[in-house]
């Protein structure tokens, strides 16, 4: 990202005249390695351009997420190359449903969005920033305020944004990020695009693989692009997803011709394009006989009973250090709000879904015969001393047939763990995560109570 700065006279830059195509200009040189620009600005104020790498940005600020899993892989691209004029591959309609878009610091990306929204929406422009003065393209369209005057406003701050879904409001790179994906992905034209290949990280265990695939089909969908998983992507045989899951394949008219790839999981998932689709994924997306063992089981288990239903999502989630509603809770505060809602409530029964043995053990202890769990390999957060994520613990402890039958059964097991959750009058778990995505969608709206345990608060 380019950004506007005073002009340093102690130091001599390649110089540039200012216009609405002096970042395009900058760029090709920054691909030369040099990273600082005077710029000529005819009549008004001269002044210097300086990148900065986006992702490094992004990682450098104090808010961006201590964890490993946003860290060890791309978030923001360079965009090196983008067409400002190629709309059908710029989610206009992000900005939709605001009077103004509210931006507080003049750089690259905002002026690029500002033009668009000027040419192409009715949105009022406004910038906090006086270095919004220099550009002589927005005199006269574009307001300098301290803050938004509409109500109903679109605000672009200064500083990283550590939320994705957030539909009015963003950091400058990630609105950007959010409304030119589609120039990243791919530079073949937008109609010849009938097709997304989505790469899944191997360390993504299915509820994330099933979640990310509803969420990244339902945006492009928007745009008439199919979706489809890349073959052998995932850490699951390609046999074993299609004995269980109804996902498809590869079309047999996919080429690279008419194909978007999607390679890199982080850029392509983690921005608002995509996560402001809601995980929707009823029965539908299994195969039918597979639900019908399911169903048997639960009506044989449950019964009638009155039943809590209890995620507690531990070992690498709690060393993952997510933050905000993804951070489990403390197991001592779930157990008091589980006691509270036994109590109140009358459940016969805690239906407990985890893959922590120790939150297991503490169930048991806490809640003698109340608790149905279904048999399943668990972990400790000790487990997790030489790695970060469930799937390389299983790659450390079996390898070939053996580790194949073990995912295969392990993802049984936490699919039917899923749907015994969704059989329950209510749910209470201990964190925001795939598995709360998986039993909402199961369940189809009937919860009596949807609750998240976070950060020690209980919300009831």
């Amino acid at each position: 990202m380019l950004s506007i700065t005073q002009w340093d006279r102690n130091n001599n830059y390649r110089e540039l005249q200012s216009a609405p195509g002096v970042f395009h200009e900058a760029l090709k040189y920054v691909l030369r390695g040099e990273t600082r620009f005077h710029v000529r600005n005819g009549g008004g104020a001269d002044y210097d351009l300086v990148y900065t790498q986006n992702d490094a940005w992004a990682k450098a600020d104090a808010m961006f997420p201590d964890s490993a899993f946003f860290k060890s892989e791309l978030i923001f691209p360079p965009y090196f190359f983008y067409d400002e004029e190629d709309l059908g591959r710029i989610n206009l309609d992000i900005l939709d449903g605001f009077d103004e878009v509210f931006f507080e610091e003049a750089n690259e990306y905002t002026l690029a969005i500002a033009r668009l929204a000027l040419r192409h929406t009715r949105l009022a422009v406004t910038f906090a920033d006086e270095h919004a003065r220099v550009c002589a393209w927005l005199a006269g369209s574009a307001k300098i305020r301290k803050a938004p005057e509409a109500a109903n406003a679109l605000y672009v701050q200064k500083a990283y944004y550590p939320v994705y879904d957030t539909r009015d409001r963003f950091s400058s790179l990630g609105l950007f990020h959010s409304m030119f994906l589609l120039q990243w992905l791919t530079d073949l034209p937008r109609e010849n695009i009938r097709y997304l290949e989505l790469t899944i990280r191997k360390t993504e265990g299915i509820g994330s693989i099933l979640s990310t695939y509803s969420k990244v089909s339902q945006a492009f969908e928007k745009l008439g692009i199919a979706v489809y998983l890349s073959p052998g992507c995932t850490r699951y045989s390609d046999d074993m997803l299609a004995r269980y899951f109804a996902l498809g394949g590869t079309p047999k008219d996919a080429t690279p011709s008419n194909t978007a790839f999607a390679k890199c999981f982080n850029a392509s998932v983690l921005n608002y394009f995509v996560q402001r689709n809601p995980v929707m994924m009823d029965l539908s997306v299994m195969q039918p006989a597979f639900v019908e063992q399911m169903r048997e089981y639960a009506d044989q288990v449950l019964g009638e009973k009155k039943a809590l239903g209890v995620l507690l999502r531990g070992t690498d989630y709690v060393i993952a250090n997510f933050a905000g509603s993804y951070r489990p809770a403390d197991i001592d505060d779930c157990v008091r709000a589980i006691r509270k809602r036994m109590e109140r409530y009358g459940y016969d029964r805690i239906f407990l879904a985890t893959e922590d043995q120790s939150y297991l053990e503490r169930m048991l202890m806490e809640f003698p015969r109340r608790v149905i769990a279904v048999s399943q390999e668990r972990h400790s957060v000790s487990d997790f001393k030489a790695v970060k994520y469930i799937s390389d613990l299983e790659k450390s402890e079996r390898s070939g047939r053996d580790y194949e039958a073990m995912v295969e059964d392990t993802t049984v097991n936490y699919l039917y763990a899923m749907y015994m959750l969704s059989r329950c009058e209510s749910l209470l778990a201990n964190c925001m995560c795939n598995g709360v995505n998986f039993a909402t969608s199961f369940n189809g709206g009937k919860y009596v109570r949807n609750e998240i345990v976070n950060e020690g608060r209980d919300r009831d």
